[in-house]
């Protein structure tokens, strides 16, 4: 049986590569048979209060402070930053595997222990309160990479993880999300996102995702580099990680799930202009990265718009909006999941420009970035080779700029 108390030290890792221990984490109550009688807590160490690279690790939730801070999310037992360091659907089952309780009852807690510091963004986590010596690197070789895609066929199609795995226990679960995904090394860093075997046409969602990245850096948005290549003739999409940065470190990523304390699948796009209000380095020019990326949402049928997919990274500057992920056009419901002037469904010009004030903007200011988006997209559907894929799109953009 597992552990009923997780003790763990939280470190940084700074721009220059740098280490340093940020803080104590206790979660107890873990043999609970239930979600819900979690209880976590965190406090900062001393010695991080008095550095001079400080920074809070959740601005929103975080706050400096000498005292012990609880964690607000007893299903979980751990505070929305840490949460954001594990995996997603994909990667969990990877991790506790590798840990060797998957056949046991665990909680993100014992899967939080067993990442330690093979995750993404800059924090680390040991049951050593030692410093660590070295930034582990968790990445796949770009030359595996084919075997890599053979073994995660493999992983997928099992009930339970096949005892032959190689390259997925190594790096294969850091990376969030539900879909398989890794990351690699290649002249630089990258995840890779490939299609799952239970796709029915297994090329389509690459093809998809890599279109509204390319839609999104002609609107605008930033936009990590990115690139297709084919592995053995499967697709695979590389993008650039923005989380390390060039000097060997790495940089702090926070949700606005955990920015907002809330469940991922309920907001709105207003609810996160104030947290970028407060907490950006940038407040205006972010603003309107958020707008636009809420409008391409809509136009190209991207209705994974949770709140895990959008972010705030932080730099030398401070926090700021991140680079875009997971611009994906989805057919698998017709509803967005943060609602736009109240609504997820058949949305028009008119509940853009009524977002748009709850935003800051004026009614000209929202029509002359709507009418801007509609022209740049003139042309898009060269990007998709599926017919009904472009249907949709196209119904969904025609609903949207009707009334330009």
């Amino acid at each position: 049986m597992l552990a009923s108390t997780v003790n763990l030290y939280v470190f940084v890792v700074l721009d220059d590569g740098r280490i340093i221990r940020a803080g104590r984490l206790l979660v107890e109550n873990l043999h609970m048979a239930f979600r819900g009688g979690y209880k976590g807590v965190f406090q900062y160490d001393p010695d991080y209060l008095n550095h001079k690279d400080r920074y809070a690790l959740d601005p929103a939730n975080l706050y400096f402070s000498a005292k012990t801070i609880y964690a607000r999310r007893p299903e979980y037992g751990l505070h929305g930053v840490f949460i954001d360091s594990l995996p997603g659907r994909w990667g969990k089952r990877l991790l506790a595997y590798k840990a060797g309780f998957h056949e046991q009852h665990y909680t993100p807690a014992h899967l939080l222990e067993a990442l330690g510091n093979t995750g993404i963004g800059a924090l680390l986590y040991s049951n050593n309160p030692n410093i660590p010596s070295a930034l582990k690197d968790p990445s796949i070789g770009f030359h595996d990479l084919a075997e890599v895609l053979d073994e995660a066929a493999s992983y997928e199609s099992s009930d339970s993880a096949p005892v032959e795995l190689k390259f997925l226990i190594t790096g294969g679960y850091s990376a969030g999300g539900a879909r398989p995904k890794l990351l690699v090394k290649k002249e630089g860093y990258y995840l890779a996102k490939f299609s799952s075997i239970h796709d029915r046409t297994p090329s389509l969602h690459v093809e998809l995702e890599a279109a509204g990245l390319e839609l999104g850096r002609r609107i605008g948005l930033e936009i990590p580099d990115f690139e297709v290549c084919r592995i053995h003739q499967r697709p695979v999409l590389l993008i650039k990680r923005f989380d390390v940065t060039p000097g060997g470190g790495r940089r702090a990523l926070l949700s606005f799930a955990s920015l907002l304390n809330t469940d991922p699948g309920f907001g709105t796009y207003s609810a996160m202009t104030e947290v970028l209000r407060r907490h950006s380095q940038q407040p205006r020019t972010d603003l309107e990265q958020l707008f636009k990326q809420m409008i391409i949402n809509v136009a190209i049928h991207n209705t994974d718009d949770h709140l895990q997919n959008f972010s705030m990274i932080h730099d030398s500057g401070g926090w700021r909006l991140s680079p875009v992920y997971d611009l994906t056009p989805s057919f698998l419901q017709n509803e967005q999941v943060l609602l736009v002037d109240g609504q997820t469904k058949n949305i028009t010009t008119g509940n853009i420009i009524n977002e748009g004030k709850l935003f800051g903007f004026s009614r000209p200011k929202t029509l002359e970035i709507v009418d801007s988006i509609q022209k740049t997209l003139v042309g898009w559907s060269d990007l998709i080779t599926d017919e009904y894929a472009r249907k949709q799109i196209s119904l969904k953009m025609s609903q949207l700029f009707r009334d330009i």
